[in-house]
């Protein structure tokens, strides 16, 4: 799995320099989109939304160079959508996206090209169409609005709070870095291409987890009007300067020696990860406090902290709360959970423990529902750096 990640990583960097090398100079693209990545490093976690970042980059890339060249939509992109659709289910951002770049044709054509605008928006009617093609049909899209006008779980959950400058010092950084770039350059771009541009950072802003649509789009958007309103850094420019035999040398084989270094890093990584062990942290694994757990034969109904969900559910142990929070703890569950930790919430937590039946809770050191457990008369089982394990008193 860690081989997987870092090779999607990978390749999405890949991409996106490829992207970008299409209008600026190879030195300008590959250095961007190192720096994109490096940005979003926040995110590079071992869940599904990885797989779909070479899809985002692909899908923006493809739709603005189409509309760019007032062609009609690549239809092969269809078939990556539906791929998106089963991967996670930020596809339906990618009905936005598509509609954006389908704004920057009617601004260039100026309804002066009425079959092309057809085949646009006969595009963009086919999307949520083919996205159906998912085990869960209309309810993937559905889930979108499910969290975009908020529910009592989202405000809960880190990724989904906004932009904390004091915890995202780096990315505050590129933010500004891109605003005085604007700034002192007065670079021309048109108003479709704005609108796309706010809306990427309104969303950044407003969720932390959407950084990528910033760092990763805005530069494949905004690629063609900087090479073409600064030669000096357009492939051009790079193509027409003069070289010596190393540097056409390298030049007429990149795509190759990119290639060959690709390989060599998976294959070095491969080694790596063969050569050392890798494992989730035992800081939501908990595997010590689970290998107490089987081997002492606890059962029944668990409480657990929100961290311990994704390893319970390895270990086939229903959880009392996990990540599917925004999706399945409604209802008022969420915030009934959260009270359970807050100052005088002892009572709240006596009664959740008698109406859901726990026999046992698996808990992070720093729960700050120990206490109560404690207040409660229940056993502390097991405990170490990690994990505490309580059971009912009997």
């Amino acid at each position: 799995m860690a081989l997987l990640i870092i090779s999607t990583i990978a390749l999405t960097a890949a991409l996106l320099s490829w992207c970008l090398s299409t209008w600026l100079r190879p030195t300008a693209a590959v250095g961007l989109a190192l720096f994109a990545a490096a940005l979003i490093s926040p995110i590079f976690t071992a869940r599904p939304h990885i797989f779909t970042l070479p899809i985002i980059v692909i899908w923006t890339a493809m739709l603005f160079r189409a509309a760019r060249y007032e062609q009609r939509p690549p239809l092969w992109l269809l078939a990556l959508l539906v791929l998106w659709a089963n991967l996670h289910a930020t596809f339906t951002i990618g009905f936005v996206i598509a509609a954006f770049a389908g704004l920057d044709v009617l601004v260039r054509t100026r309804l002066s090209n009425p079959v092309l605008l057809g085949k646009w928006v006969a595009f963009g009617l086919l999307c949520p169409v083919v996205s159906l093609i998912n085990p869960y049909g209309i309810k993937a899209i559905l889930a979108t609005f499910t969290v975009a006008y908020g529910n009592e779980a989202v405000p809960l959950i880190i990724e989904w709070k906004p932009f904390d400058a004091s915890d995202q010092p780096f990315q505050e950084v590129g933010v500004l870095l891109f605003v005085f770039a604007l700034l002192v350059s007065r670079l021309r771009v048109g108003w479709a291409k704005a609108l796309f541009i706010v809306f990427a950072l309104h969303i950044y802003l407003t969720h932390l987890r959407f950084m990528y649509l910033f760092f990763l789009l805005v530069p494949i958007v905004l690629a063609a009007e900087i090479a073409e309103q600064y030669p000096a850094l357009s492939l051009a420019k790079w193509v027409s300067d003069r070289r010596d035999g190393l540097e056409r040398f390298f030049a007429e084989r990149f795509y190759r020696i990119c290639g060959v270094a690709g390989v060599l890093l998976v294959g070095a990584t491969a080694m790596l990860t063969s050569a050392y062990q890798v494992e989730p942290s035992q800081k939501t694994s908990a595997k010590e406090a689970l290998a107490f757990v089987e081997n002492n034969h606890l059962s029944g109904n668990v409480l657990n902290s929100y961290n311990f969900g994704g390893s319970l559910i390895f270990h086939g142990i229903k959880t009392f709360i996990d990540g599917r929070t925004d999706q399945l703890f409604l209802n008022g569950f969420m915030k009934t959970d959260a009270e359970t930790g807050r100052s005088g919430g002892k009572p709240v937590l006596e009664a959740q423990l008698k109406k859901h039946a726990i026999d046992w809770a698996l808990l992070t050191p720093d729960d700050s529902r120990i206490p109560f457990f404690d207040e409660l008369g229940w056993k502390r089982a097991y405990a170490d750096g990690y994990a505490v394990i309580y059971t009912r008193d009997r």
